[in-house]
């Protein structure tokens, strides 16, 4: 679990997730933190996305602002999320164009900080009583539940734009009733 910023993000369950985005304001913080739940995606990338990257199908996350900025990436746009930025996208009472950013900030052209969004996450999760949350909990507590639904890691790492398994498996939390039921599978 991560203290004073050191250690991993820790893991949220669905249920913990679910508490936690009702503690979290409505308004920009909130749907951040839905689409890095439904997505996978690190908040840097969230934090850089233009509408013009969404359609009602996937949202991709472009080269320049992944991690590696070498690959592209599409995820299928969740149901949940879909409807969620929707609603986002009409609350902004003007029309949005495609280069304007999903997440603007307080000044003019720019995106919402990650900073803002880490104080109000901190904020938040202190309010429901979870330690060890950072924004990477979201990136975590995703590819966790995908695969603890047993979707193939491969499928996994084109999702979250890991290049390396090895990787990809260090963000995968392994329950205890997991570790109980492969112990009780040793022959």
């Amino acid at each position: 679990m991560k203290i004073n910023r050191y250690g991993r993000a820790r893991v949220l369950t669905s249920e913990e997730l679910n508490i936690l985005l009702q503690e979290i304001p409505e308004g920009s913080h909130r749907v951040l933190a839905h689409l890095l739940r439904r997505t996978s995606a690190r908040v840097s990338e969230g934090l850089q996305l233009k509408w013009g990257y969404i359609n009602d199908h996937s949202i991709v996350f472009p080269a320049p602002i992944t991690k590696q900025a070498k690959k592209s990436r599409e995820i299928p746009l969740h149901p949940d999320l879909k409807i969620i930025l929707h609603s986002w996208k009409a609350d902004f009472n003007q029309p949005v164009k495609a280069m304007d950013w999903v997440f603007p900030g307080q000044a003019p052209g720019e995106h919402l900080t990650r900073q803002s969004f880490d104080y109000v996450l901190r904020k938040s999760a202190k309010s429901c009583g979870f330690n060890g949350l950072s924004t990477h909990s979201f990136r975590r507590s995703a590819l966790t539940a995908a695969s603890a639904k047993n979707i193939p890691l491969r499928d996994l790492m084109e999702l979250s734009g890991h290049s390396d398994l090895g990787t990809l498996q260090r963000y995968l939390e392994v329950s205890p009733e997991a570790k109980k039921k492969a112990a009780l599978a040793f022959a």
